[in-house]
């Protein structure tokens, strides 16, 4: 059983060392060499503005196969460079997977709804022994936004989630979670949202 309690507690530790990150880190997934027509992408670290073009410098780089699939772990970042990169996830049809005892939280998890498959049909996928969480957006610093300023935050976030065709239900689970704690989706809902889950002892999909 996952220690969620343990885990959310991680989350929020590394997310608060962000002024110690350089920015999400692209390389070929270890296991590559057993997936011969996937070019498998291992994207680990908090998500920081720059990190769109640091995917392009490494697909530019890469050898690019008839699937792309990316394998998201990390605690969240910044929120318009997740949407940045869940954007070009969908236009590059580009397959989003949380393996198993990974993270992919806050601002990755909405990264994560941009997963596409090479025909442009949504394909997200995560793993029973891995954790997919939403939240509300916070603020750097101590000085709340004023009103007109979150009211244009979450117009962006819903116009994202049109975009990469979010379940509703995860956009209204992102805003009504608080942004100091976190919804980590179980297992029911995420079969329920249209996610792709990966039984690991069964070694099989199971929704």
């Amino acid at each position: 059983m996952i220690d969620r309690t343990a885990i959310v507690g991680l989350v929020f530790l590394v997310a608060g060392l962000a002024g110690r990150a350089t920015g999400m880190e692209f390389m070929q997934h270890p296991n590559a060499s057993s997936m011969p027509a996937v070019t498998a992408i291992l994207a680990t670290g908090e998500i920081e503005e720059g990190d769109v073009e640091r995917l392009f410098e490494f697909l530019s780089q890469a050898e690019i196969r008839s699937n792309i699939a990316i394998y998201l772990a990390s605690p969240g970042g910044s929120l318009y460079e997740g949407m940045r990169l869940g954007t070009v996830f969908k236009e590059r049809r580009i397959k989003t997977v949380v393996e198993g005892d990974q993270v992919c939280a806050s601002a990755c998890a909405l990264a994560f709804l941009g997963g596409r498959d090479k025909e442009g049909r949504p394909w997200r996928s995560s793993s029973s022994n891995s954790l997919l969480g939403f939240h509300a957006f916070s603020w750097a610093g101590t000085t709340p936004a004023d009103a007109d300023t979150t009211q244009m935050v979450v117009s962006d976030v819903l116009a994202y989630g049109q975009l990469v065709d979010a379940p509703l239900e995860l956009l209204i689970l992102n805003f009504s979670t608080p942004s100091h704690t976190m919804y980590w989706l179980n297992q029911d809902e995420i079969c329920s949202l249209g996610i792709k889950l990966w039984d690991v002892l069964g070694d099989r999909f199971i929704c």
